[in-house]
């Protein structure tokens, strides 16, 4: 907190990014989640104020069409100074539960956070698709308009 100071607004904030290590400064709304996601390289995550709560997932199979489900397996809440370690195939969605805003920074190894292609899983179906990198910027964004709001 001393050097990133309070969070004011929800955003994915980059603080190194090179081809092989990423750290982000993720700040989740309140109430904001995100889709079952993959990053398909190993990660830490440490919060430095509020709560994150991940909820694991596993595949449990095909569709007819070829696409891939998953069912939940496992959580973990993590609060300020905890922290988790997640392995290259986790798939995981997240949820900040609380009523302001939540800090997390997210090191993530083993290649190119940007351009690594991902998956995300429709929070209905729970089918796998292509990881939409713009939708997910318009949550934050969404996030920060009722913020606003709220204010």
């Amino acid at each position: 907190m001393r050097t990133l100071g309070e969070p004011q607004r929800a955003g994915l904030n980059v603080l190194h990014h090179a081809p092989d290590l990423t750290i982000l400064n993720l700040v989740w709304g309140p109430g904001m989640t995100v889709m079952p996601h993959n990053h398909r390289m190993a990660a830490v995550i440490g919060i430095y104020t509020g709560r994150e709560d991940n909820t694991f997932w596993r595949r449990v199979g095909v569709e007819e069409n070829g696409v891939g489900r998953i069912e939940a397996a496992g959580g973990k809440a993590l609060s300020a100074r905890d922290c988790a370690i997640l392995g290259k195939d986790i798939i995981h969605s997240v949820t900040n539960p609380i009523p302001r805003l939540t800090g997390a920074i997210h090191v993530y190894w083993g290649g190119d956070f940007f351009e690594i292609d991902k998956s995300e899983w429709d929070p209905e179906t729970l089918c796998e698709r292509p990881y939409d990198k713009e939708k997910v910027a318009r949550l934050f964004e969404d996030s920060n308009a009722a913020l606003t709001a709220a204010r």
